[in-house]
Order: structure tokens, then C-alpha cells, then sequence
């Protein structure tokens, strides 16, 4: 049988669709860096007429939160949903709380677009109050799925032990046949290819520009200009503050480095540098384990850190 070719607009209605019966639809798209994840969430949200980039265009956890709590029938784009739902970070407060909004304002009947480079590195919370899962396999190109509903003892909605064993299979023969193309539509949360074209230069020019702005702000990842350079002194001394503040944990530095291209390893030697600079004698290791510590407990971390320095 022919596989189910779907196209941008298909998938809007169904989630316009959903808005109109009164239901949230909470959309991951997931696919390796490049490959197009957020030119199709762009352009699946310009097809909402609501669709402002500069305010449903978001880059942190605490946006995500404020989006989802304060509007109906809206949108809200997470384009680096690894800074929000990280499964590693499954105890931070404020990730908590992103999934009880989720949970709690399915009312408000938001349109809720995450992009991440795994799904499965997604929180299993998020995970299951997902609606549509987009994997772009390359530019121009994804799969759909859908999660398989009517289980009552199954908690796997993505079947993800039997997926596996699928996609293991195509791992040995694409390494006796580097043309071999895996048939997506083997897969049991399958529901059809979809096709897409690049963004426009004008919406290209303006979701980049917005993502320096967002990102400079979350990170200091740019200059004045919007120009990335490798390692901008307000980028590090905003991570220096971030771990004497304990507001960095070790999950957190790696997403930081994940979302603005760097690399983990040289980011935390140039920490280290920054630290010794400023008289500091702890180690990174040693404030990124402070993270979150309450200041009431024995001996208050501040202290600690003042103890150490020089």
C-alpha cells in the first residue's frame, strides 16, 4: 500500500482542527541539527493567522510557562526545547512546573511547538501529553507519527522497545548497503510522510534575527549586532554568575553548550580561567554540584564560595 503523503497545510487543519473541538496539541519535532526543524515549525505557524514571531518565538522555560498560562486558542514556539523538557533536568523545579502547565491549561487550547534533536531525550512526561511527533530525516522531508492510543496496561504510547528492534534491523543493513533506504512506514506510531520547502529570504532573515536577540539574552551568545563570535566575554561571565549564584547545574551547562554550538569540555576551561581570574579557587565541578542548594541548610553555599576565595 502507498504511504500517506501529507503536506503543511494537512497538518495545520488537523491542528486547527483540534483548537476548534476544544483541544490542545502539543507538536515535537525532532531530526539532527540542520536538517530543517525550525524552518517547518515556521512555517506550519505562519498558516495560523494568529502567528506574531517575536512573541510566540521562545527560547527559555520561564517563556514556554508564561505563553501556555496566559493565552488561549494560541501558539507558542520552543525552537530549543532542550533548555525546557530535558530529561536529565527531571528534577528542577521549574521543569515541574512546565509539566503541570501543560497539564493543568490544556483548557486554554494552545498550539505548543517543541523542536529537539531526540525525542527520546525529551522528558517522558512531555513526552506523553504529546500529540504529533515530526522527525525530519532530511531538508525538505519527516516523518509523522502518532502515539497508539486504546492501551490500558501499556505505558509505552511510542512503543519504543518494538520501534527499536525495527530500526536495529535497518542499522545492519544500511552497514552492508550505505543506499539502503529505511521504510519508515514499518514502524507501528507511522502515519505518513511529509514533504516541505525552505523559508522564504524574508522569513528567514527574521527568525534568525530573533534568535540572536532571544539567545543574546539567555546566554550573551552574540554582539551588539547579532554577529556570533566563539567566545564573547559576556557569554562566560554570564555562566560565572549563573554558578556562583548556584542557578547552573551540570545538565544545564551541557544545554547551554548544546543550544549555542559549543563545546562542553572547552566551555568549562575557559570557566575555569574566568574563575581563577577572579581570585576564585573552587572548581567548576565543585559549583555546578552547589546548584539549587537550599540557604538554609548548615552551612550556606555563598559563604562557602567566599571561604575560597583568595
Amino acid at each position: 500500500m502507498k504511504p500517506v503523503v501529507w503536506y503543511i497545510k494537512d497538518i495545520v487543519e488537523v491542528l486547527k482542527q483540534r483548537q476548534r473541538n476544544e483541544f490542545d496539541g502539543n507538536v515535537i519535532v525532532s531530526g539532527e541539527r540542520g536538517n530543517g526543524k525550525s524552518s517547518i515549525i515556521c512555517k506550519m505557524c505562519y498558516r495560523f493567522g494568529s502567528f506574531s514571531p517575536q512573541k510566540h518565538q521562545v527560547y527559555s522555560r520561564e517563556e514556554v510557562v508564561k505563553l501556555l498560562r496566559n493565552q488561549r486558542y494560541g501558539l507558542c514556539w520552543d525552537d530549543e526545547a532542550v533548555n525546557s523538557g530535558y530529561k536529565r533536568d527531571f528534577q528542577n523545579k521549574a521543569q515541574k512546573e512546565l509539566i503541570k502547565l501543560v497539564t493543568m491549561y490544556r483548557d486554554n487550547f494552545n498550539i505548543y511547538f517543541s523542536a529537539i534533536p531526540n525525542f527520546y531525550s525529551l522528558d517522558k512526561d512531555l513526552r506523553d501529553l504529546t500529540f504529533l511527533h515530526i522527525h525530519v530525516i532530511e531538508r525538505g522531508l519527516a516523518v509523522v507519527h502518532m502515539p497508539l492510543q486504546g492501551r490500558l496496561y501499556s505505558q509505552d504510547k511510542w512503543d519504543m522497545k518494538n520501534n527499536a528492534r525495527v530500526e536495529m534491523s535497518w542499522t545492519n543493513k544500511i552497514k552492508r548497503n550505505p543506499n539502503f533506504r529505511p521504510p519508515y512506514h514499518q514502524l507501528s506510531t507511522f502515519k505518513g510522510y511529509i514533504y516541505f520547502n525552505k523559508l522564504t529570504e524574508k522569513q528567514d532573515e527574521l527568525y534568525k534575527k530573533i534568535k540572536r536577540e532571544k539567545r543574546h539574552a539567555l546566554y550573551g551568545d552574540s554582539n551588539d549586532e547579532g554577529e556570533y563570535t566563539d567566545y564573547t566575554k559576556d557569554f562566560y561571565d554570564n555562566l560565572v554568575d549563573l554558578l556562583l549564584e548556584r542557578k547552573l547545574s551540570e545538565e544545564g551547562l551541557l544545554q547551554v553548550c548544546f543550544s549555542s554550538g559549543k563545546k562542553l569540555s572547552l566551555v568549562r576551561n575557559y570557566l575555569s580561567t574566568r574563575l581563577k581570574d577572579k581570585g576564585i579557587k573552587i572548581t567548576v565541578g565543585e559549583l555546578l554540584k552547589l546548584y539549587g542548594v537550599d540557604d538554609n541548610a548548615k552551612k550556606d553555599p555563598k559563604a562557602q564560595i567566599h571561604e575560597l576565595i583568595g
